[in-house]
């Protein structure tokens, strides 16, 4: 094979080292596991068959060529998350400088995959590796080396979705089991976090919301068919949350944990509604049974006061039978009449009815108010530990 004149040939070229500085903006799809770099990738290599000597072409000290027209590295990225193409840079033209060194700052796009964690999501922080190397070249033809030390705020163009926490870059020599030279690499590790200040006002102020509306059911009225109404709406709410999370993150093995939470409570506010049409249907339906008289003398005792029923169970005091003994004694004491007289030893064995509400359906009424009582409790400290667990 002939070279044309003026031409060198692309058989036996002759490079050494190459530089790889990067101004990037980046993102992440979440649906795909990829992270997306778009920027300035800066190259520099030395090629000994482009050197001229200035005095003898008119003190040229550069010339600009395109860059189909000269040898470039072939470095790429390992791992690209596009599979109809692994062509990254754009069309740019390189810069030849008299002592051999060769300029090339094309726009690339670089989309690499990435192994999500979406646990925490939306507060999670994601570690992403892009490696990149020479496909056919080895290390003693392209001895890659790092570009002189740049903060990470100047390579970083800032973005709405991701704050840069981290980019750390190694260069690293790696030899595979197919091949005896060493193959020199560039790892950059990139660790973002994704902004949630959005999601704070979209997710965590309606979670708080939630909870609110899960623990005042259990303070409506005992009777009140509002406790069903409250308790249908509130899981209505959650469906529509639980659906829009559906939308924003993907399909993984681990649900994040903020998923879990509205998951819990949407069993929670189905307990819940449960509980509600028990207790709506204690209190208003007429007993003919009295409530089971363990129940009733604990309920009646120091812990129905504890429960804050101190109120219900003054009215059913209030209201409970008198024996006939003790209003003999009474009307003896206010009147003078012998209609005391009427009242029958047969009647002290029997209790006397006052003409006042069934005590009955109060004790029921009772015994629907401490389910209440005893299920915000109970929903109380497992909503704290949900919170906690899954949003603290």
């Amino acid at each position: 094979m002939t070279n044309l004149p003026g031409r060198r040939s692309i058989l036996t070229p002759q490079w050494s080292n190459l530089t790889l500085p990067f101004f990037i903006s980046m993102w992440q799809d979440d649906f795909k596991s990829t992270i997306t770099a778009n920027g300035w990738a800066t190259q520099m290599w030395n090629d000994e068959k482009l050197k001229w000597d200035p005095a003898k072409y008119g003190n040229i000290q550069h010339i600009n060529v395109g860059n189909h027209e000269i040898w470039q590295p072939d470095i790429l990225l390992y791992y690209s998350g596009t599979a109809n193409t692994v062509e990254h840079y754009g069309d740019a033209a390189c810069i030849i400088f008299h002592d051999g060194r060769v300029l090339w700052v094309p726009p690339a796009q670089f989309v690499g995959l990435c192994e999500l964690d979406f646990r925490l999501w939306p507060f999670d922080t994601q570690v992403c590796n892009m490696t990149f190397g020479s496909w056919t070249y080895h290390g003693e033809h392209i001895d890659m080396q790092l570009a002189e030390r740049m903060s990470t705020e100047r390579m970083y163009v800032k973005n709405a979705q991701w704050k840069l926490v981290d980019l750390s870059k190694v260069r690293e020599s790696v030899i595979y089991p197919c091949c005896e030279e060493a193959y020199t690499h560039i790892n950059f590790k990139i660790t973002l976090k994704r902004n949630s200040a959005l999601y704070c006002s979209v997710l965590l102020m309606p979670a708080a919301a939630i909870i609110f509306l899960i623990l005042t059911t259990f303070w409506l009225p005992p009777q009140s068919e509002m406790k069903i109404s409250v308790a249908a709406c509130t899981i209505l709410i959650i469906t529509v949350f639980l659906g829009y999370m559906g939308l924003k993150v993907p399909l993984t093995a681990t649900p994040p944990l903020i998923v879990c939470f509205y998951s819990g409570c949407l069993c929670l506010e189905t307990i819940s509604l449960i509980l509600a049409v028990i207790v709506i249907n204690m209190s208003k339906r007429i007993y003919c049974k009295p409530l089971p008289r363990n129940i009733k003398l604990c309920l009646l005792s120091w812990p129905g006061k504890l429960l804050g029923l101190s109120d219900l169970i003054s009215e059913i005091e209030s209201r409970r039978p008198i024996p006939a003994q003790e209003l003999r004694a009474k009307l003896t004491e206010e009147s003078t009449t012998n209609s005391t007289s009427n009242i029958s030893d047969d009647g002290d064995r029997q209790n006397i009815i006052l003409p006042t509400k069934n005590v009955t359906q109060l004790e029921w009424i009772l015994a629907g108010t401490a389910i209440d009582r005893i299920a915000f409790l109970f929903f109380c400290l497992i909503l704290a530990i949900m919170a906690i667990v899954c949003i603290g």
